[in-house]
């Protein structure tokens, strides 16, 4: 099929390059040129590989030009990025006084519930002032690709949610999904707005199990319980299950923030009070001093103490730091005199930019374990996997008191304890 994509950020090039990895045709559309032969400006395993084979075997071309990337697609998908800054409507206008032949449009921005509705209606309203005859169907197609993990969770995805409002539309997208749900029928046709809530739905139901994680883990810190040994008791559960039931310093990111935060005004806007939305993004909120708390119930004041920080971006296998709890707890260490030495495998230039001013008065080790000397404590903020096993009778040697704080319950506290150090972790009680 010819398909085209438009969008600058890793979700559009995501889509660009496992649709011409199935043999598709793309033309991707970028504002500005997309030249790949320098790498990509962010981190997603895999992806510069796949797009420069793609384009070396002709099923993939790059262009800045509406008029290319919209003369003969059968099938337009809109991924822009938020740091695009592009309105729905605006890009609906540019389509409707551009396109020459009928189009399937796949609305993938995150948008507010009725956007691609208003996409159709602008689309053909265009069409239709112009004098000429068809009309477009405008497809609602979720997105559900985690950063560091996209390639994978595109290729083999759990569901494809597809909210269609006619037979075209549901033949082309059809058609276009077929490779990936060989093996078994992954699409799931619905209408467009049931499939607009699918995916804030399904955010907030995956931030909602992380903050009760987080709210239950207060109570074990207080009470004496092991949230490790709670975790693998609710989990084992099959009405539960394991996943999104890690306590930790927070969620982060674009996604799940920005998801939760339209359902709830979503919800203000037609009246209904999302009471349990707000809880959720309250404790998350809370959450974000839960690491300050730790230093500080240890060293007490921390004016001139040195804190190590490993990990700095949200998520592990990705440089973004949008949202990072990392970048929370840096700020809040500067603005009490700490000094802080930081250290992330892939983050550290985002970290910089971030962090602005500030980042003048963080230290960004070379190495892991160039963060630790005479430091006062280190804080595991991102389970990345060079911070998995590391060498600690080396860090303890390095650091001027041995202490870590395990935000995110890597480690195992009772063996770190009788090794010397001083451990908290979430939800794990000092004793």
């Amino acid at each position: 099929m010819k398909v085209s994509v438009a969008g600058a950020g890793y979700a559009a090039l995501v889509n660009s390059a496992c649709f011409a990895e199935m043999g598709n045709l793309i033309t991707h559309f970028s504002f500005e040129p997309m030249d790949i032969s320098g790498g990509l400006p962010f981190y997603e395993p895999g992806l510069l590989g796949m797009l420069e084979s793609n384009a070396k075997a002709g099923r993939l071309l790059f262009t800045t030009d509406a008029d290319v990337a919209l003369a003969d697609a059968d099938i337009l998908i809109l991924a822009f990025s938020e740091k695009e800054k592009v309105s729905a409507a605006d890009i609906a206008t540019t389509i409707g006084r551009t396109i020459t032949r009928p189009v399937v449009i796949v609305n993938r921005l995150a948008c507010q519930i009725g956007t691609t509705e208003e996409i159709c209606r602008i689309v053909n309203h265009e069409v239709a002032e112009r004098g000429l005859s068809f009309e477009v169907d405008v497809v609602a197609n979720p997105e559900f690709l985690k950063e560091g993990m996209a390639i994978e969770d595109f290729m083999r995805p759990d569901r494809i949610v597809l909210g269609v409002a006619g037979h075209n539309a549901r033949a082309a997208m059809s058609e276009l999904f077929k490779p990936f749900s060989r093996q078994h029928d992954r699409l799931m046709f619905m209408g467009i707005r049931d499939a607009e809530l699918a995916r804030y739905a399904t955010s907030a139901m995956l931030a909602t199990r992380v903050s009760l994680m987080n709210e239950i883990s207060a109570l074990a810190e207080t009470c004496g319980a092991d949230m490790e040994n709670v975790r693998r008791g609710i989990g084992s559960d099959q009405r539960i299950g394991y996943a999104y039931l890690y306590p930790g310093v927070g969620y982060g990111g674009v996604g799940l923030p920005r998801d939760v935060s339209t359902l709830i005004e979503a919800g203000q806007q037609a009246g209904v009070d999302m009471v349990l939305l707000s809880a959720v993004a309250e404790r998350n909120r809370r959450q974000g001093d839960w690491a300050l708390k730790q230093l500080s119930r240890e060293l007490g004041n921390l004016e001139g103490r040195k804190i190590a920080i490993w990990g700095l971006a949200f998520r592990p296998e990705t440089d973004d730091v949008a949202a990072s709890p990392s970048i929370v707890l840096i700020r809040q260490l500067l603005a009490a005199g700490a000094v802080v030495s930081a250290y992330d495998p892939l983050a550290m230039t985002n970290a910089r930019l971030e962090l602005g001013d500030d980042a003048e008065r963080v230290v960004f080790a070379g190495h892991q374990y160039d963060a630790l000397p005479d430091a006062d404590a280190l804080v595991l903020m991102t389970e990345c996997k060079p911070f998995r096993q590391p060498d600690f009778n080396a860090m303890a040697k390095l650091m001027k008191r041995a202490f870590i704080v395990d935000g995110r319950n890597q480690y195992d506290g009772e063996s770190l304890q009788r090794g010397g150090f001083i451990y908290r972790g979430v939800g794990r009680s000092p004793e």
